[in-house]
């Protein structure tokens, strides 16, 4: 038996020893990936914070939804953003959770993170189409026939965009491999592009039906005069709302073409987090969005006087 075959031979019974199996078992322990290091994910702290200041926004949707929000359009979007707030504080806490120590070795908790970053923001974009539809049937007194089709045809838009890029979202994430290039997958790609040029439509429309709505509420005379100025300001404050999601998803845009690129986490939070936060921020009090409710009751209040006798009918009504 020559030096190389003696060598094998007690490499293998080194190997096949209690001894030997406990420091490869170490060894491997020692050098698990770490998936969210490796995704260069860093900042515990800022997770957490960002998960306390969800908890808040959460808390203020819901005494909103139950003590202030008095017509349907206002109720709808307080649950809307609710369910953003819950996604997102879901996101952060596990965030926060796969942050610590070495939780970030579990391949199946990084992926939920992953899922819920990747869809948590869509509730925003359903926000910003609501509002916009509302005002401009307010702006142009549109009849709820009349405004039917074209809320239909955005709403079809949102449902398509969300449905799409979550499948995305979900399928790369689970069934393929970590660190694939999403160029490599025809069906992936497509539904990432259908998801996101999608969204990124609603938000140019909500942009541009805001500053339409700006101008045309005065140009109509359809809402009380009393309740322009306020609502005028609600569409301001929609407009800016989109151009906060159009830079989210312009910078999400160019990270999945250019997955290499502007991969800091500080980055992350700032062009695609804090837009979110900021978004929500309008809503924290019930101020914007009650100018909707004030022309609601005023239209209501309206119709019931003009359904009322009139006095000369009333009184034609008496003498007979």
């Amino acid at each position: 038996m020559g030096f190389d075959q003696v060598l094998s031979s007690a490499l293998d019974a080194l190997t096949m020893s209690p001894t030997a199996n406990n420091y490869n078992n170490n060894n491997r322990r020692a050098f698990a990936l770490n998936y969210a290091k490796a995704a260069r994910w860093s900042s515990t702290a800022a997770a957490y914070c960002f998960m306390g200041l969800a908890i808040l926004m959460a808390l203020a949707m819901i005494r909103n939804l139950i003590y202030t929000a008095k017509s349907r359009h206002t109720k709808i979007v307080y649950s809307v953003l609710l369910a953003w707030c819950v996604i997102r504080t879901a996101g952060f806490a596990l965030r926060g959770y796969i942050l610590t120590d070495d939780h970030g070795q579990d391949l199946t908790l990084f992926k939920w993170v992953a899922i819920l970053g990747g869809v948590g923001f869509m509730p925003l974009a359903q926000v910003l189409a609501l509002c916009t539809l509302e005002g401009s049937a307010l702006a142009f007194g549109s009849t709820p026939k009349a405004r039917k089709p074209f809320d239909r045809l955005i709403r079809l838009l949102f449902v398509v965009s969300a449905v799409t890029l979550a499948a995305f979202v979900i399928d790369f994430t689970c069934n393929k491999p970590l660190g694939s290039n999403v160029k490599d997958y025809t069906v992936d790609l497509v539904l990432r592009e259908i998801g996101f040029n999608g969204l990124i439509l609603i938000a140019l429309y909500t942009l541009l039906g805001s500053i339409r709505n700006i101008f045309a509420v005065v140009k109509q005379g359809k809402v009380p005069a009393v309740f322009v100025p306020r609502f005028r300001m609600m569409m301001v404050v929609v407009g800016f709302q989109s151009v906060l999601m159009l830079i989210k998803l312009v910078f999400t845009t160019y990270r999945n073409w250019n997955p290499f690129e502007l991969r800091d986490e500080w980055i992350w939070y700032l062009l695609s987090i804090g837009p979110e936060f900021l978004l929500v921020l309008c809503y924290m009090h019930h101020g914007f969005l009650k100018v909707y409710d004030d022309i609601e009751r005023s239209k209501l209040g309206s119709e019931e006087l003009a359904d009322q006798p009139k006095p000369q009918e009333l009184e034609g009504f008496l003498t007979t």
